[in-house]
């Protein structure tokens, strides 16, 4: 295959980039060391509260049956799955007033080494989202985009709601294993993306507040903040988030709860978007 490798802002919809606007002396020394997970080899993201306008069937049938994830905790307006080490809800959005159904992009780190065998299990199961030439990883099947700054390879796939879903092999993490790629080898939320305005703002914010320094760098269309264990994504809205040119793929706020392993227990509500982050303290064997 042929096509340059390409990275994470430019994949996620970019515009013309500018300059980085994260420098490391511009970033206090507490986050700069708090930019490994709070106990090293463990989820950064412990559970996603995201509303949902697909019917509730066809969301529980999907990660239930098609992506074998065990419900948990079913009640009339909302159910969790496990997603590996991550609890995933879904929260009936019909009756939020959006003037367009809601949807996310979240990402699943996955074993390092089984990039190849997730593409096949899942495309036997769902349509991939397709990929253009540019963007396909060279010597890789047309589906995997490779992100060279990253160190990772991913497939992209939609749920019933449209959400962008995505399994990512981060190659630094080294956690490779053998067999069959299998619902088990979807480890944790590793990404979950917070859409907004002034992304140099929020993505302060979020150092200030969590303790998350920036990954690899960014822009002001783009940030991420944490590490490979788990990453919060800061994006401009608007910004195309599938592989097209659309502007009506753009993302948009929407009601948005993250829980994230931190030092110490507390909450913070982002008082001009409908976005919870909270930090709960847990041991390393939980």
């Amino acid at each position: 295959m042929s096509g340059p490798l390409i990275d994470r802002r430019h994949f996620l919809g970019s515009a013309a980039a500018t300059a980085a606007f994260f420098a490391m002396h511009d970033v206090p020394a507490f986050a700069a060391q708090a930019a490994i997970a709070p106990q090293p080899g463990r989820p950064r993201i412990l559970s996603l509260e995201l509303l949902s306008g697909a019917p509730f069937g066809a969301m529980k049938a999907f990660y239930g049956k098609t992506l074998d994830l065990r419900i948990m905790d079913e009640r009339d307006d909302r159910f969790s799955v496990e997603a590996g080490e991550t609890r995933l809800t879904f929260v009936n959005g019909a009756a939020t007033g959006a003037a367009r159904p809601p949807f996310y992009h979240f990402a699943f780190n996955i074993p390092e080494n089984k990039i190849l065998k997730a593409l096949e299990w899942q495309k036997a199961r769902t349509p991939l989202l397709a990929i253009p030439e540019r963007n396909r990883a060279p010597g890789y099947p047309p589906g995997v985009v490779a992100y060279n700054h990253w160190n990772a390879h991913s497939v992209f796939f939609l749920d019933p709601a449209g959400n962008v879903v995505e399994y990512i092999a981060r190659h630094d993490l080294k956690n490779g294993d053998s067999g069959a790629f299998g619902w088990t080898d979807i480890l944790y939320a590793s990404e979950i993306a917070l859409v907004v305005d002034d992304v140099a703002a929020t993505a302060a914010k979020l150092t200030d507040v969590a303790a998350v320094a920036p990954y690899k760098g960014g822009d002001d269309q783009f940030a991420a903040m944490g590490d490979e264990y788990g990453l919060l994504l800061v994006m401009k809205r608007g910004r195309v988030v599938d592989f097209t040119s659309d502007p009506s793929h753009g993302v948009s706020v929407f009601r948005t709860a993250v829980t994230i392993r931190g030092a110490k227990a507390s909450t913070y509500q982002f008082p001009d978007y409908p976005y919870l982050v909270g930090l709960e303290e847990r041991c390393s064997c939980a």
